[in-house]
């Protein structure tokens, strides 16, 4: 692995230069001068627990979107690219769920989809249920969203699909509906906390 050679380095926020600061080659030394020179500016935000999981859940949901368009949207599709796709948007359902518990003060645990969905705090299902009617209007499900029934087709796809190659086959899922249900907790995610 090759070090950051140390001297001047430009601290970039949000991809705009805002000063610089003398790097050590030590990449943990280095991460802590910016966030000091950060505060001192007056520029250092402090990121809630709910910001990061929701941040890492974009972040899956990004990937399997780019996925999504650039090899199974068109035709023919390029099967190669299925696993990374479900892989992504299966963890990123997690983590939205996840997030979505942490925006009103409870911490989930654990991959399965349906005991994350059912531990949501109420809150958090009444504003699933007020994003979902948008969002279905987004997508091609050809019948009547339902995301309970999506969420159980998903359960353990993050489990099963990342190691798809030591498994006989794996369980079925559907595009469609995987990109709704990332969708709905994503807007769900989004609305200001009741």
């Amino acid at each position: 692995m090759s070090k950051i050679p140390p001297g001047p380095k430009t601290v970039l926020l949000n991809g705009i230069s805002v000063g610089e600061v003398v790097s050590t080659g030590d990449t943990e030394r280095d991460s802590e001068a910016v966030r000091q020179f950060l505060k001192s500016k007056g520029l250092h935000k402090e990121t809630s627990q709910f910001q990061a999981v929701f941040n890492q859940a974009l972040a899956f949901a990004n990937t399997s979107a780019y996925l999504y368009e650039r090899d199974l949207r068109c035709s023919p599709r390029n099967g190669v690219s299925l696993v990374p796709f479900v892989v992504n948007a299966a963890f990123s359902i997690e983590l939205y769920l996840k997030a979505l518990s942490q925006k009103h003060g409870v911490a989930l645990r654990g991959h399965e989809l349906i005991k994350l969905y059912e531990a949501l705090p109420s809150k958090a299902h009444i504003e699933i249920q007020t994003v979902t009617p948008r969002c279905a209007d987004n997508r091609t499900l050809g019948e009547p969203p339902e995301l309970l029934a999506y969420l159980k087709d998903l359960n353990n796809a993050f489990i099963e699909w990342r190691y798809s190659y030591e498994l006989e086959r794996t369980g079925a899922v559907h595009i469609e509906p995987t990109i709704f249900v990332m969708e709905v907790l994503h807007e769900a995610c989004r609305l200001p906390a009741a």
